[in-house]
């Protein structure tokens, strides 16, 4: 991916973001023009859009997005009921590699059928395997926050 394609790609997640219902998308970068040259860079994207898609699905209104030169970091105001609960199934999954749903309840709450969610295995693993990136999550005032690492 050349520089102003890598560049755009912000514009684009916070343009979908939007028209996802989700009304206030910070994206704040800090990198250099190293970052262009890892690898990782032809997958954050997908990872980013796979990510903050997570935000939007649980009905978050604030999607705050960090990139740095080795991590991005996606973060919204949703409060879980269970964190701690949410925090150790997010793991399980990560740690699987098993394809399997995140939104289940989620969406039989909100009146709709489970389907989907698989991208935490398929999309953000399958490429930080790729790369010797990690995804981690952490709990914030019983909000979750995701973090990709790489080297």
């Amino acid at each position: 991916m050349d520089k102003e394609r890598f560049m755009a790609f912000p514009a684009e997640i916070v343009e979908c973001l939007k028209g996802c219902k989700v009304e206030n998308v910070e994206f704040n970068t800090d990198f250099s023009d190293e970052l262009l040259q890892k690898p990782i860079h032809d997958y954050l994207p997908a990872i980013v859009s796979e990510l903050t898609d997570n935000c939007a699905d649980k009905g978050a209104k604030r999607i705050l997005i960090t990139l740095s030169d080795n991590s991005v970091r996606v973060e919204d105001e949703v409060v879980e009921p269970n964190p701690e609960e949410t925090l150790k199934f997010l793991n399980e999954i990560k740690k699987s590699g098993e394809i399997v749903t995140t939104k289940s309840k989620q969406r039989e709450g909100k009146g709709r059928g489970p389907g989907g969610g698989m991208g935490i295995s398929k999309i953000v693993m399958g490429y930080l395997n790729r790369v010797g990136g990690n995804l981690d999550y952490s709990i914030i005032d019983g909000r979750i926050v995701a973090e990709v690492t790489w080297s």
